[in-house]
C-alpha cells in the first residue's frame, strides 16, 4: 500500500488554508489543482490529514475574511512582476490554442485551458492589489509588453512548421515561466500571492514535463 508523503499532506493543508483565508474568486480555483490520493479507511495518513484540516479550521476564525482584512502593499519590483506574468501567461495561452488547431496535438489543446486558468489566478490577485489587467480585453497576439510582443512574433514564425518545432516553443514557453515565476517568489512577501505564484509553478513543471515526455 502506497501512502501520500508528508509534503503531499502539507501541500492540501497551504491550499485548503488557503481557500479558508481567501474564499473569493481564486479559491474555487485552486480546488480545480488538488490531487487527492486514496487512502485505506481507518489508515494513520487518512487520520493525519483529517486533523491537519481540523487545526487549520480551528486556526482560521472567522472563515469569512473581509477584504480590508488583507495587506495590499507591494513593492513596485512585485507590482511590475504580476503585470509581467499575467502577459506571459496570455502568450502561453495564445500559442498553444494555435497549435492546437494547427496540429491537432491533444496536450496542447489540454494546456491551454490550463494557461487561462492560471491568467485567472492571476487576474483575482491583481484586482485584489488594485493592479490593472493588461490582458483584459485584449486580442490573442496582443501585448502592452513589447518584448513578450516579439517573443511571440518569434516563436510563432517557426512553432507551427512541425511537432517538433511546437514542442520546443512549448519547452521555451514552459522554462521562461518558471524563471519568471521563481524570480517573483524571491521577492514577494504575501501569503496570497505566494499561494497563487507555487499553485503556477506545478502548473509549469507540469507543462514542461509533458512537452518532454
Amino acid at each position: 500500500m502506497c501512502y501520500p508523503s508528508f509534503q503531499s499532506v502539507f501541500g492540501v493543508f497551504l491550499q485548503f488554508t488557503g481557500i479558508l483565508l481567501y474564499p473569493q474568486g481564486y479559491s474555487q480555483l485552486l480546488l480545480g489543482n488538488l490531487v487527492f490520493h486514496p487512502l485505506r479507511k481507518g489508515s494513520t495518513m487518512k487520520k493525519l490529514i483529517i486533523s491537519v484540516l481540523a487545526i487549520s479550521t480551528m486556526a482560521i476564525s472567522p472563515l469569512t475574511f473581509s477584504a480590508s482584512a488583507v495587506t495590499t502593499s507591494v513593492s513596485s519590483d512585485v507590482k511590475a512582476k504580476l503585470i509581467y506574468l499575467v502577459e506571459e501567461e496570455k502568450l502561453a495561452r495564445d500559442v498553444y490554442a494555435v497549435l492546437a488547431t494547427k496540429n491537432g496535438i491533444v496536450k496542447f489543446a489540454n494546456i491551454t485551458k490550463s494557461e487561462q486558468n492560471h491568467m485567472d489566478q492571476l487576474s483575482v490577485i491583481l484586482k485584489t492589489y488594485g493592479f490593472k489587467n493588461p490582458t483584459i480585453g485584449e486580442k490573442a497576439g496582443v501585448f502592452t509588453n513589447k518584448s513578450l510582443t516579439a517573443l511571440y512574433k518569434t516563436i510563432m514564425k517557426t512553432a507551427g512548421l512541425s511537432y517538433a518545432d511546437a514542442i520546443a516553443a512549448g519547452v521555451l514557453i514552459e522554462k521562461t515561466d518558471i524563471k519568471d515565476l521563481n524570480a517573483l517568489i524571491k521577492v514577494n512577501t504575501q501569503a496570497d500571492i505566494a499561494l497563487v505564484l507555487s499553485n503556477l509553478l506545478r502548473g509549469s513543471q507540469n507543462h514542461l514535463a509533458a512537452f518532454s515526455r
